[in-house]
C-alpha cells in the first residue's frame, strides 16, 4: 500500500515534463515570431515560454528521482541502492539546479510587466544581466550549502507578491471607482500571473493565514535528509503569511468585481481555489495527528484519502493548472501573433495538446480513485480525441477570445516611456536563457563526478 501511495503521489511528472518542454518551445517560435507587440508583452512572452522549458527539464529530474526511489529495495541492479546515494547525485543536483534557474527568471517578470516598473532603452540586457549574475552563483552555493539555505531562494519569488499586488488593487479601484476603460485588462492578467506563479501555494491559503501550516514544516524538517538553516525557515514561515494574504485579496477584489460587473471565468477560478483552501483547512484539522507524528514520536503513513486530495488539488494545480493559466496569458493578452503566417498551426497544436493531455491527466486520477476498467477510460479518452479534432476550430474560438492588451492600457491610463528593444536582443537574451541550462547541467554532472559530498 505504501508503493501504491507513493506512485499516485508522483503520477502527473511524467506527464507534466513533456507538456511544460513541448508548449516552452512553441511559445517560443510564436514569441519570436510576434515583432508588432509591445516590448515588455514579447519580453514577457519570452520570460514565460523559457520558465516553462526550464520547468519542464526540472521535471525530468524529479521523474529519475522518483524511478529510483521507487526501485529502492528491489532486485534491480543499480549503483542507487541507497535513498542517500540518489540524495547527492548529479539528478538531485541538476533538480536544484533547474530550480535555481527558475528563481532567478521568474525574479524579473513582475518588473516589467504588466507595469514595467524598468523602463530603460537597456532593460532588456539588465535584465539578462540579472538573471546570469543570479544564476551563476545561485546555483552551486545551493549545492555546497547541500541545499540547507533552500527557503533563501524563495526571496526571488517575493518580488511577485510585493510589485503584483499593488498593481493589482491599482487597476481594480480603476475600473469599478473611475469607469477607467482598459483598467480590466491589466487587473486580470495581474490576478492570472499570481495564480500561475503561486496558484499551487493558493490551494492552503486559510492554514497559512492560520499557522496551521507549521506543522506541515515541522513534520519536513524531520523527514528532510538535510535540515534547514534557521534563516531558511524564517524566511519559509513569513511566505506562509505572503501566501494567504496576497490571496485574499485576490478574493476579496475579484468577489467586488462580481458584485459590481458580474461573475465571470476568473472569479469561478479564484471562488474554486478559495473553496479548496477551506477543505484543506479542514482535512488538516482532521489529518493533524499525523502531520504531527514526525515531531512527537514516530512519523506515521499519511491516510490514502489525504494521498488522492492532495493528489486531485496540488497535483493538478501544478502540474496542469499552471501550464493552462500561462498559455491562456499568452495567446489572450496579446503576446503572441497567433494569426500570423505559420503560427496558426503551432496555437492549434499548443491548444489540443493541452486539452489532450488535461483530459487524459484527469481520467488518470479518477482512476486512482475509482475501480474503473481501462477500457473504459481509454473509450473516453478516444472518444475526447475524436471531439476536439472534430470540433477543433470551434474550441480554437472559445479559447482564443477577444485578446486585450494590457501593456496598451498602461500607456493610456498612467503613460509609461516609449521604448524601442531591438529583435538581436531578444534573442540575445535566449541565447543566455539556453546558457543558464547547459550551465546548470554541467554543474550537476561536474559536482557529482567530483563526489563533493561523498
Amino acid at each position: 500500500m505504501a508503493d501504491e501511495l507513493y506512485e499516485s503521489l508522483n503520477e502527473l511528472l511524467p506527464v507534466a515534463s513533456v507538456v511544460h518542454i513541448a508548449l516552452g518551445a512553441m511559445a517560443l517560435v510564436l514569441v519570436h515570431r510576434s515583432s508588432e507587440r509591445e516590448w515588455n508583452e514579447r519580453f514577457a512572452g519570452l520570460l514565460i515560454s523559457w520558465m516553462m522549458v526550464i520547468l519542464g527539464i526540472q521535471y525530468v529530474f524529479s521523474t529519475l528521482i522518483d524511478y529510483r526511489i521507487e526501485q529502492l529495495g528491489t532486485d534491480t541492479v543499480s549503483v542507487f541502492f541507497t535513498y542517500e546515494s540518489i540524495f547527492y547525485s548529479w539528478m538531485t543536483y541538476g533538480q536544484s539546479a533547474l530550480e535555481s534557474a527558475f528563481y532567478a527568471s521568474i525574479a524579473i517578470l513582475p518588473l516589467i510587466y504588466p507595469y514595467p516598473l524598468i523602463q530603460k532603452e537597456n532593460v532588456v540586457k539588465v535584465c539578462t544581466l540579472f538573471v546570469l549574475s543570479v544564476a551563476l552563483v545561485l546555483i552551486p552555493l545551493d549545492i555546497f550549502t547541500e541545499f540547507s539555505f533552500r527557503g533563501v531562494k524563495y526571496l526571488l519569488i517575493w518580488t511577485g507578491y510585493v510589485v503584483w499586488t499593488p498593481v493589482y488593487l491599482r487597476f481594480l479601484f480603476g475600473e469599478i471607482l473611475y469607469e477607467e476603460e482598459g483598467a480590466r485588462a491589466v487587473s486580470s492578467v495581474t490576478a492570472l500571473l499570481m495564480l500561475g506563479a503561486y496558484g499551487q501555494t493558493y490551494i492552503f491559503w486559510l492554514q497559512n493565514i492560520t499557522g496551521i501550516s507549521s506543522v506541515y514544516y515541522g513534520r519536513w524538517v524531520v523527514e528532510d535528509f538535510v535540515a534547514q538553516t534557521f534563516l531558511s525557515s524564517s524566511v519559509s514561515m513569513i511566505q506562509l503569511s505572503l501566501v494567504g494574504t496576497t490571496f485574499l485579496v485576490i478574493f476579496l477584489g475579484e468577489s467586488w468585481r462580481a458584485m459590481s460587473r458580474g461573475f465571470n471565468t476568473l472569479n469561478a477560478v479564484v471562488s474554486l481555489v478559495f473553496v479548496t483552501g477551506i477543505l484543506w483547512y479542514l482535512l488538516t484539522i482532521v489529518n493533524f495527528g499525523d502531520a504531527e507524528s514526525c515531531v512527537l514520536t514516530a512519523c506515521q503513513a499519511w491516510d490514502e484519502n489525504f494521498v488522492d486530495w492532495y493528489v486531485f488539488t496540488f497535483q493538478v494545480a501544478r502540474f496542469l493548472g499552471v501550464p493552462l493559466i500561462f498559455m491562456f496569458i499568452l495567446l489572450n493578452y496579446n503576446m503572441v501573433d497567433t494569426g500570423a503566417e505559420g503560427s496558426k498551426m503551432i496555437t492549434r497544436i499548443m491548444v489540443l495538446l493541452l486539452l489532450l493531455v488535461a483530459t487524459s491527466s484527469l481520467i488518470e486520477m479518477i482512476q486512482i480513485i475509482l475501480p474503473i476498467p481501462e477500457m473504459i477510460t481509454s473509450a473516453l479518452f478516444a472518444a475526447g480525441v475524436v471531439v476536439f479534432i472534430g470540433w477543433e476550430e470551434r474550441i480554437m474560438d472559445q479559447i482564443i477570445t477577444e485578446t486585450s492588451s494590457a501593456a496598451d492600457s498602461v500607456k493610456e491610463l498612467v503613460g509609461v516611456a516609449e521604448i524601442s528593444i531591438q529583435d538581436g536582443e531578444y534573442r540575445f537574451f535566449s541565447m543566455a536563457m539556453i546558457s543558464v541550462v547547459c550551465y546548470a547541467l554541467l554543474i550537476a554532472i561536474l559536482f557529482d563526478s567530483m563526489g563533493i559530498h561523498n
